[in-house]
């Protein structure tokens, strides 16, 4: 056929281990770094969920700070009331 070339067999075993020894070598890596890849990917989402778990808390705790904020507030006015009836009243 015109434009073949017909390779022996021992050229064909040589180039076709050329061939595929760097590209092995490439494929090897490239597996190992999109493991690499959905490892980090798993650790991000981990991360991120716990990410979202501690702003939940935060958010609850800022709510019962606030809580907590109010209740004192109500407490010292109405000390600040009954000692006022305290120093009304003549003894």
């Amino acid at each position: 056929m015109a434009g073949e070339v017909v390779l022996d067999e021992k050229t064909e075993r040589i180039v076709s281990e050329e061939e595929r020894g760097p590209l092995g070598d490439l494929e090897e890596r490239v597996g190992f770094l999109l493991k690499k890849y959905q490892g980090m990917k798993k650790e991000r989402d981990e991360l991120a969920a716990a990410l979202d778990g501690e702003r939940e808390k935060m958010s609850r705790l800022e709510k019962k700070m606030e809580i907590l904020s109010q209740d004192r507030e109500k407490v010292k006015a109405r000390i600040d009331q009954l000692l006022h009836r305290l120093k009304s009243v003549d003894i």
